[in-house]
This record gives C-alpha cells, sequence and structure tokens, in this order.
C-alpha cells in the first residue's frame, strides 16, 4: 500500500467587499456538517442573528462562527457562506399562553474558510458586522 503525504499550510488574503453579516454561536454540529455538506438549510432562532440577517438576500456572502458573540475578536475563524435562500417565517407555539416566534430559514452554500480582520458589534438590536480574511491553502515548497 502506498501512503502519500501532502503538507499544505494556510494562508489568509485580505476579502474584497467590506463588511458583512456575521451569524455567531452556531451550534458546533450544525457547523461541522456544514463543512462536511456544503449545501445546508439553517433555522435561525436567535434575535441578535435574525436581526444581522435583515438586510441580506440571495447571493449575498455572510460569515458563520460556533464562538459566541461576546467572544469575537479579530482572528477568530469561521466560513463564509453565500445565501441561495431566506425566508421569514413566523411561528406560533402554545403553552399556557399564545407565542409568536420569528424564526429565518436560510440556505446557505459554503464558499471557504475566513477569519475576523475586523468586527463591529453596535447594539443586539443590530447584529453584529465583520471584515473578514479569506483562507487560501498554499502546498508547503
Amino acid at each position: 500500500m502506498r501512503m502519500y503525504i501532502t503538507e499544505h499550510r494556510v494562508t489568509f488574503v485580505r476579502s474584497e467587499g467590506g463588511k458583512m453579516p456575521a451569524l455567531t454561536s452556531i451550534s458546533k454540529k450544525v457547523y461541522e456538517l456544514l463543512l462536511k455538506r456544503s449545501l445546508l438549510t439553517l433555522e435561525i432562532k436567535s434575535a441578535h442573528n435574525i436581526n444581522a440577517l435583515h438586510p441580506v438576500k440571495k447571493g449575498d456572502f455572510i460569515f458563520l462562527t460556533p464562538i459566541l458573540r461576546e467572544d469575537l475578536l479579530p482572528r477568530t475563524e469561521g466560513v463564509i457562506c453565500e445565501i441561495q435562500e431566506k425566508k421569514v417565517m413566523l411561528q406560533k407555539k402554545k403553552h399556557w399562553d399564545e407565542v409568536e416566534i420569528i424564526t429565518v430559514r436560510l440556505q446557505v452554500k459554503l464558499q471557504c474558510a475566513a477569519r475576523i480582520r475586523s468586527v463591529e458589534k453596535k447594539g443586539l438590536d443590530d447584529g453584529v458586522a465583520v471584515e473578514v480574511d479569506r483562507a487560501v491553502r498554499c502546498p508547503i515548497s
């Protein structure tokens, strides 16, 4: 049996296009599933993530990370995804009282790994915007 070993190093290049919305606190299970399947539908219920998604439309890019909003710093890693579909839905849940919940169903296509260059956190009602550097895999010579 032959074994080939290829060593790679990842470098980050400046991403064009300015700031993009960041979805934070994505469950590690969903994040890992996204790395395996390049197309995935997410159901977003977190208020700050829903607010970050408010201005985005099909074809826009977003940054996803399992890191908590409070822990986002420059050099935090995640992935860049392209929005394939976005649906805002109102769900009714009945417990003791009737409760309505806004949910965003988002189909995303994985583009590349990335690292945050700068973070802009306003209030919880504005979400998070980030500037990122894209990962490029280069063979070690």
